[in-house]
């Protein structure tokens, strides 16, 4: 067993560009119900996504109940008639799936660390989706587990999901464990939570708010140099 960290990775604007994904799929979406898929339309739809997620994450609202809402809202918003909330939900999940986008450098950072340690995925993506999108970008075996809060019954932050995966993850020790990932809420809450060490992906250059990341980087240059320092400083192991 590698004696390096024990790496936890979030999937969407960590490893993949969920915002090239997300459009390419709301544009199928309102193409395929003869909706003319406008910047202000899509430009909604991602506002409204993001919220409906936030009530993922604070457990709010169910998976099911996810899909149809986010374009009850913007049907509703945009005076749209006579569409299917459930069949437009459908049709965005399935466009989704296929929809990949591996940020610049992603695979080349994976199999660097892979060398010298562990790696994981913790997603609060639907698992169907999920594991489609990161077979096509070629990198989902590269991970020697992928953790999803709807099969473990919980959504990052909540601690629940963590101790889920510590629970599943063997030699589990989270004195060599760090998190990598991009949103503030449920990324780097939960882990500072749960008592992981965590990572800001800052690609966008936002500012933190609403949580304090133990360490920020913004591209993968500065992520592996600053898990070098970790992994000498946590394991010994110098690579």
């Amino acid at each position: 067993m590698k004696k390096g960290l024990i790496i936890l990775f979030d999937v969407d604007d960590t490893l993949l560009d969920f915002a090239k994904s997300e459009r390419k799929a709301i544009t199928h979406t309102l193409l395929t119900f003869g909706i003319e898929p406008t910047e202000e339309l899509i430009a909604a739809y991602s506002e409204i996504n993001l919220a409906c997620w936030k009530l993922i994450e604070d457990n709010m609202i169910t998976r099911k109940q996810l899909d149809r809402m986010r374009f009850d809202i913007l049907f509703k918003r945009f005076g749209i008639r006579g569409k299917d909330s459930v069949a437009a939900g459908a049709c965005y999940r399935k466009a989704l799936s296929g929809a990949c986008y591996v940020i610049r450098g992603c695979a080349a950072m994976l199999d660097r660390l892979n060398e010298t340690d562990r790696l994981f995925i913790v997603t609060n993506g639907a698992e169907a989706t999920q594991l489609k999108r990161l077979e096509k970008a070629k990198i989902a075996d590269k991970f020697e587990r992928i953790f999803y809060s709807e099969t473990a019954g919980y959504s990052k932050p909540y601690p629940q999901f963590f101790k889920y995966v510590e629970d599943r993850i063997d030699a589990f020790d989270i004195s060599r464990t760090v998190l990598v990932g991009d949103s503030l809420t449920s990324d780097i809450a939960g882990a500072n939570c749960a008592g992981i060490t965590s990572i800001w992906f800052n690609r966008k250059g936002q500012t933190a708010d609403v949580a304090t990341p133990d360490h920020e980087v913004k591209n993968y240059r500065e992520l592996l140099a600053l898990l070098s320092q970790l992994r000498e400083q946590m394991t010994g192991v110098r690579a």
